[in-house]
């Protein structure tokens, strides 16, 4: 049982992080019934995209690592696909977590400090962190899940209880522009994508197909539901206590650091303030957990294949290889949370949707018909990229 809660918590704690801060931003324009809908959908688009990864798996009787499954069923161009976009979303997701994460504490804790050391201290508290052997950071994982949820949850009624609540955002603003639907696809589907952590599950469980698909189930579902009621609490707050913010939202995304200045002075109770950090500070920490311990299985695999290494210097050298290039982007990359988590939803369509449906259409034969499940996934994927592209050249 305490196995499965982990299981749970690594992708649930995985996928809630970049949504808490940035879906309230992105989904203001399309009103509370728009955003639930919209979360609803891509909750199931994540849960039936993980559910071909797991039939893939049980066909190829591998583990979750995209590039063995894509070597199995397409041949080389396939696993060099899977490798390297999902060596790069998980780059791109740490770096972006890098950056959301010491613009955070500098905005509480270092607020005179130049930015690039503020992220540079965070980068190193990361490294310590992995360290650490992997089953004890997810244990650690674990824990913080729960205290992040216990908080998120009563975060949401102080809120709430704490503010004027008048009227609710239901109106819908300008969806209807291409750049409004560039920036929301790619981002809200990276918000439930914890995909790039699967080979670590798997790895994690012991290959048992049960525990993924339970943890794959409700590590889409709580995601869904932490977002949901954290949307709503965000959107209805900010419309009534803050119109020219909520105003200011309409037009064009808002940095991280202002949403989070934005919730701590709607109300002058410092508890409140201190809540909206740490909700903050805490979704941002299980997404690293999740998506670092990925990058890092990942480099060390490789490593293992290239260079003999003992196991703590091989472990060293990886912490290494992830944290630099993606701290040094943190640092160079101008709001590089909100660029990079469009080019990480790009990046996610390709390795959760474009991919494994192409495998699995493989590994069923070519007389066999496509579901309806699969064909709206890959078209969603399709759109996904379709968007996330434009947003990023035009």
């Amino acid at each position: 049982m305490k196995k499965q809660l982990r299981a749970i918590s690594l992708l649930a704690g995985t996928a809630i992080g970049t949504g808490m801060i940035f879906l309230p931003i992105v989904l203001a324009n399309f009103g509370i019934i728009g955003s639930l809908l919209l979360m609803g959908f891509f909750c199931w688009i994540t849960y039936i995209s993980a559910m071909i990864r797991c039939d893939l798996n049980a066909k190829s009787k591998e583990n979750f690592n995209l590039r063995d499954v894509g070597l199995f069923f397409g041949g080389r161009v396939s696993a060099c696909v899977g490798d390297v976009f999902t060596k790069m979303l998980n780059f791109a997701l740490l770096s972006a977590y890098i950056f959301g994460g010491a613009s955070i504490i500098r905005l509480f804790m270092f607020e005179g400090c130049q930015f690039a050391t503020v992220v540079i201290i965070f980068a190193i508290m990361i490294a310590a962190v992995f360290l650490f052997s992997s089953n004890f950071v997810i244990k650690i994982n674990n824990h913080t899940f729960i205290v992040m949820f216990s908080v998120v949850m009563g975060g949401i009624v102080c809120l709430f209880v704490c503010s004027r609540i008048e009227a609710v955002p239901m109106q819908i603003g300008d969806i209807w522009h291409m750049k409004t639907w560039g920036t929301v696809l790619p981002v809200i589907f990276t918000s439930f994508g914890f995909q790039g952590s699967l080979h670590t599950l798997t790895k994690f469980v012991g290959n048992d197909k049960e525990m993924v698909k339970k943890a794959c189930l409700f590590g889409s579902i709580i995601p869904a539901c932490v977002y949901c009621l954290w949307v709503i609490c965000v959107l209805v707050i900010i419309f009534n206590s803050d119109p020219q913010s909520y105003s200011k939202m309409l037009v064009q995304p808002i940095e991280v650091s202002e949403l989070i200045r934005i919730l701590s002075h709607i109300t002058n109770i410092r508890g409140i303030q201190h809540i909206s950090w740490i909700v903050s500070f805490l979704a941002i920490t299980t997404s690293i957990v999740g998506v670092g311990l990925a990058l890092k299985d990942i480099v060390e695999k490789d490593l293992s294949r290239m260079v003999h290494l003992r196991e703590q210097a091989r472990r060293v050298t990886s912490i290494i290889i992830m944290i630099l290039p993606t701290t040094l982007v943190a640092i160079f990359v101008p709001n590089a949370f909100i660029r990079i988590l469009s080019f990480a939803g790009v990046i996610l369509s390709v390795i959760a949707i474009i991919l494994p449906v192409y495998l699995h259409r493989r590994s069923c034969g070519s007389d066999s018909l496509p579901d309806m499940r699969t064909s709206i996934i890959f078209i969603v994927g399709i759109v996904i990229i379709a968007f996330g592209i434009l947003d990023m050249f035009f």
